[in-house]
């Protein structure tokens, strides 16, 4: 937690005077948003103060923070900013230039995060747009066919022949392959477990062993021994999982979510440009 430890005074800071929490989604809290948790000369701090604070960090903030030590170390920081700030009234330091310079910029902020939501609050994504573009790109949702496999690797050496063909013949007089690979495969990774490498898809293997394993057909099928960089390879199927689409209804979510991204993009730099239009921008040559 070190790292992030240390930027959660100032994101406090900032979401108190902004007020982003409140803009962004509310996260489904173990207690009562309305729940006092200390309060610092008559001014109360609640959950919600908190989960203002770890919607705000995003994703990775939330993960970190939004567990019982994570609202500990937040609520700590809530209490020390309404002690500063007691202090700096006391000490009137409202009235000087670098506090009223420091709030200019956080209202210039606020004010264009306002523009910003108050541009894009209408953008939404129908389940026809939605249905629309999962049915033009299945691609994206298809699993692609994979095989499981097993293999014996034996060196690739010119004098390699005999030891191929010893291991075929145990293969052939019906020894068991699992057995044969942990007694003969130079494979490291897979040798102890008979030579298993697990599922896997096209373009994860090099050419010549892909090639020959997905031209096996049934379970149970052993392949010819084939060549590679790594030496020769004799591979046995062991299943297949054909491609499979993933069903719309378990997707749905998150193509509306990524076709809402992409509209409010595009219609964020549209009103950019008119912004520009409208007001006078001039960029400095050595900017």
């Amino acid at each position: 937690m070190g790292s992030t430890r240390k930027f959660i005074p100032s994101l406090v800071a900032l979401v108190l005077i902004l007020g982003l929490g409140a803009l962004a989604s509310p996260l489904e809290a173990a207690v009562s948003a309305d729940k006092v948790l200390a309060v610092v000369e008559g001014q109360e701090i609640k959950a919600g103060d908190v989960d203002k604070v770890i919607t705000a960090m995003g994703p990775q903030g939330t993960m970190v923070y939004d567990n019982e030590q994570g609202r500990a170390a937040i609520l700590d920081e809530l209490i020390a900013v309404r002690l500063f700030a007691l202090d700096g009234e006391k000490r009137g330091l409202a009235d000087t230039a670098s506090f009223k310079e420091l709030m200019a910029n956080f209202r210039t902020q606020a004010l264009a995060k306002t523009d910003i939501d108050e541009a894009l609050k209408d953008v939404k994504v129908s389940d026809a747009d939605a249905k629309k573009f999962y049915d033009e790109h299945k691609d994206r949702f298809t699993t692609p066919e994979q095989i499981r496999v097993r293999h014996i690797l034996l060196s690739g050496d010119n004098d390699a022949k005999a030891e191929v063909e010893e291991v075929q013949g145990k293969l052939k007089d019906g020894a068991s392959f699992d057995a044969v690979a942990i007694e003969y495969s130079k494979d490291p990774g897979s040798a102890a477990n008979g030579g298993d490498l697990g599922f896997f898809g096209k373009g994860q293997m090099v050419p010549e062993f892909e090639e020959a394993a997905f031209a096996l057909e049934k379970p149970g099928d052993v392949s010819a021994p084939v060549k590679s960089a790594f030496g020769w390879h004799i591979i046995k199927l062991e299943e297949k999982k054909p491609a499979a689409l993933t069903p719309y209804e378990d997707v749905k979510a998150q193509i509306i979510q990524f076709l809402t991204n992409e509209k409010k993009g595009e219609k964020y730099q549209s009103v950019l440009e008119e912004l520009k239009k409208r007001y006078k921008v001039e960029k400095k040559a050595d900017s």
